[in-house]
């Protein structure tokens, strides 16, 4: 088998390196902070309150905490390691996707399309380029490695694989819950390819089989869905019931309109989307024009719009190609491709959405069935005639070339905001290297960032970041670390714990107020000045105090 695929795999691992090949330039980008805070604060104990229920069910992803452990705790402000490993599963996963299509195609030009569709995916990118979302990956593979048991399984009807299969599952939940899909999929493809007729005795023996299966599926569902139906208010980022709509009618709303908006944008990036938007809303509805929503209605319910009829057209283009071909092998794997499609969204009906587009990291697994599709869709056009063919793969290749560079942009704009992040705490560090017991930092730059209010290059509190900065010296105290102290973008303030504070500001009068209220020396005052051009750090610790003693009299 390996010796089968040598040359495909050989071809898919450069394609991946030529796209990612400067991701460990790349710098810790928001939620990596958090965690590294939450590792050192409490390595390894950060699992001691978890239930054994909680384990059981791989609620909190145990597996994936054991990987930021490493990641983001004993590689502590270094992405190589994480970046390595994401583009070492993507190149697996992206091998996993061809074997798999090739085994149930026949056809290798549908394999690598649906391959290199994966690799390429601009709109699924953040599961491989953000190292918060890199626990997408692994579990991914394990779908992959369960789908391809159980067909083993059907194809020998050795129970070995279906153990597998039914492992590899459970296991998927370790690294993140996304897998729900495979608790009706599964099931399904013993009808889909053993051309099982649906009646009462084989979906009885169907239910006989993946019964392990269903008991877990039907456990986890209720554990991890119990506090989201029953809960007595809402939760922030979670679906709600809106007008005379229940919570169960969302849901069910949703788990119809989020694969359907998305069968289109998974081909479509959403910078090539959303910019011709706007101008379609203002076409259709002048009203909104001098609106202040004008731009989230054409974010939200007209892209939606536009989404829907393109993947009706899609849709449509599918229902011809299964009429022209009548073909046994093509129409199941394009009913598979596309349940397996429609079923990947069923963990994120419970979710809002904040626009139309979800974050990318969402898409990942859905782009493995949208390749099966695409690479039909391909195969179709090119066999058409000779000159369809050459026709189809020029457009096909510049299409994912198109894709790819969206990437590489994504990524070079992570290398440069990274550089300037790494720039100003290593600046910070070269001027004052040894973290007192009491400490109030105050940063300011020649540039704005993140809505013109936040004069730093982060996403997060700068504060939070300082503290993991120098949390090695022994003066920040765990529980700043542990519960958050300052890591909500544009957070400010100070706090003290036994003979330890620290304190962060950006604005100077709420730092004059916040030491005047708690009486503290302005001498424990550390300014720096970020020159972001220069990306260089300046010490201006002695304006600023003396700029302190001018605002509120501040003592030494």
């Amino acid at each position: 088998m390996f010796k089968s695929i040598f040359l495909p795999i050989t071809v898919l691992s450069f394609i991946t390196i030529l796209i990612f090949f400067n991701l460990p330039n790349t710098f810790y980008q928001q939620d990596e902070w958090q965690t590294l805070g939450h590792n050192l604060a409490q390595g390894i104990g950060i699992f001691a309150n978890i239930s054994p229920l909680q384990l059981l069910f791989g609620e909190l992803r145990p597996l994936s905490g054991l990987m930021y452990l490493i990641f983001l705790g004993f590689y502590k402000f270094t992405i190589v390691p994480t970046a390595i490993f994401a583009i070492l599963f993507h190149i697996i996963n992206a091998t996993l996707t061809f074997y798999l299509v090739d085994k149930i195609t026949k056809k290798r030009l549908i394999a690598f399309i649906a391959s290199v569709f994966l690799i390429a995916n601009s709109v699924s990118h953040q599961a491989v380029t953000w190292a918060s979302a890199i626990g997408t990956l692994p579990a991914a593979t394990l779908i992959l490695i369960a789908i391809i048991t159980y067909l083993k399984y059907l194809e020998k009807a050795d129970k070995k694989y279906l153990v597998v299969s039914f492992l590899s599952t459970i296991l998927s939940f370790y690294f993140k819950g996304i897998g729900f899909s495979l608790f009706i999929l599964l099931p399904l493809m013993a009808f889909i390819y053993k051309n099982k007729p649906i009646n009462k005795k084989n979906v009885k023996d169907a239910f006989i089989v993946n019964l392990p299966l269903f008991i877990f599926g039907f456990l986890v569902s209720v554990f991890r869905f119990s506090e989201v139906f029953f809960r007595a208010e809402k939760i922030s980022g979670f679906a709600s019931g809106g007008g005379n709509n229940s919570f169960a009618q969302t849901v069910l709303l949703h788990s119809i309109l989020y694969p359907l908006t998305s069968l289109f944008q998974i081909f479509v990036p959403p910078l090539d989307l959303y910019p011709i938007m706007p101008v379609i809303t203002k076409m259709q509805y002048k009203f909104l024009i001098t609106s202040p929503v004008s731009g989230l209605v054409a974010e939200s319910i007209v892209t939606d719009m536009v989404a829907i009829l393109g993947s009706i057209a899609i849709l449509g283009l599918l229902g011809f190609m299964v009429y022209r071909y009548k073909d046994a092998i093509t129409n199941r794997n394009i009913l598979f491709a596309l349940l397996f499609f429609f079923l990947s969204f069923l963990p994120y009906v419970v979710l809002d959405r904040d626009s139309s587009y979800f974050s990318g990291r969402y898409f990942y697994v859905s782009v493995i069935p949208a390749g099966i599709l695409f690479g039909y869709m391909v195969y179709f056009f090119a066999n058409i005639n000779t000159y369809a063919k050459w026709a189809t793969l020029f457009f096909v290749t510049l299409f994912l070339f198109h894709h790819a560079s969206f990437i590489r942009k994504d990524i070079s704009y992570n290398v440069n905001l990274g550089n300037e992040r790494k720039a100003l705490l290593y600046g910070i560090k070269d001027i004052y290297p040894k973290l007192e017991k009491d400490s109030i930092f105050y940063v300011t730059s020649n540039k704005t960032y993140l809505g013109d209010i936040i004069t730093n290059p982060f996403a997060n509190g700068l504060g939070y970041t300082l503290e993991v900065w120098y949390y090695d010296s022994g003066n920040i105290p765990q529980k700043f670390l542990s519960e958050n102290f300052l890591w909500v973008l544009g957070d400010e303030g100070y706090k003290k714990i036994d003979d330890k504070s620290f304190g962060y500001f950006q604005d100077m009068d709420k730092m004059a107020k916040e030491m005047a209220k708690n009486k503290l020396s302005r001498n424990i005052v550390h300014g720096f000045f970020f020159d972001s051009n220069a990306k260089k750090v300046f010490n201006i610790s002695d304006e600023v105090r003396l700029r302190l003693a001018t605002i509120s009299a501040i003592p030494k």
